[in-house]
């Protein structure tokens, strides 16, 4: 074997190492929160069904089941291939990413798609109706009996915390907390108006409001939502990365780059530990 080819190979070797060696420290970090992922159809009224994807770590008995509602038209298209494997759409959505992050011995999620009825996904109106009050009131219920013993925590981000708002308010009892991301604050331009004026001392749990500071989506005004959270908690979040569209998952209104540290505030906050005001 020539020299050249003794480092090409060498290099060819060093490269596969390297490549094994990432597949193992992403294993190590993602599987023992995604251990068990299943989508779960629960039947509504009139021959409809939705769906959620239920997150859990194998074996857990779960003390908080997060309900969460993505943003944008909330449509996720579930689905799960015969070798267990999901399939969904959205899968930068803050929410939705960030699952893995979430899930532990004590929380599992439950992310939460459009019916069946609504093919192209939710309206801001329908978001705001008694029929997505009941459908996410059913999905609950299914919760409960899979769960017993564990509290419910209803978490929306941007689009999502029209959903947060009206189901938070409406199925008071139902939820331990609920919680605001990236909220639609400063309704405009015909966008978000159901949360126009929407009195959010009339939601019955405790509540938490966490909100990037340089978020520049136009609906998203981080001191319109300071005002709008006086009275419940606040985590004001800085630093990360934005890039694209401001009112992406991928601008700080995602809280891109600070994944890990926006879910270990928020469990902390749920879970009642010493919780950050700021992450940065």
């Amino acid at each position: 074997m020539s020299s050249f080819q003794f480092r090409t190979s060498r290099v060819q070797y060093m490269v596969r190492l390297f490549r094994t060696l990432c597949a193992m420290l992403v294993a190590l970090n993602t599987l023992p929160a995604l251990a068990t992922e299943q989508v779960v159809s629960v039947p509504l009224s009139g021959g409809q069904s939705i769906a959620c994807l239920l997150t859990q770590k194998d074996g857990s008995q779960p003390a908080w089941v997060l309900v969460m509602m993505p943003g944008g038209d909330g449509r996720l298209d579930l689905t799960q291939q015969p070798d267990g494997g999901i399939t969904l759409r959205e899968k930068n959505n803050f929410l939705v990413r960030a699952r893995g992050l979430i899930v532990d011995d004590r929380f599992a999620t439950a992310i939460v798609d459009s019916p069946s009825d609504l093919p192209d996904g939710y309206t801001d109106r329908f978001r705001a109706s008694s029929r997505h009050t009941q459908d996410i009131a059913e999905i609950a219920a299914d919760l409960k009996r899979r769960f017993p013993g564990a509290k419910l925590v209803l978490v929306g981000t941007s689009r999502g915390t029209i959903s947060t708002a009206f189901a938070g308010r409406d199925l008071g009892s139902t939820w331990q907390a609920v919680i605001h991301t990236s909220t639609l604050s400063s309704p405009s331009r015909g966008q978000a108006l159901p949360l126009a004026g929407f009195d959010y001392n009339a939601i019955q749990a405790r509540q938490l409001f966490v909100h990037h500071a340089d978020d520049a989506c136009f609906l998203c005004s981080f001191d319109a939502a300071k005002r709008i959270s006086v009275g419940h908690d606040f985590i004001t979040v800085s630093g990360g990365n934005a890039s694209g569209n401001p009112c992406k998952a991928m601008a700080h209104h995602g809280f891109n780059g600070q994944d890990a540290s926006v879910v270990a505030a928020i469990k902390a906050w749920i879970d009642g530990a010493a919780w950050p005001k700021e992450v940065n």
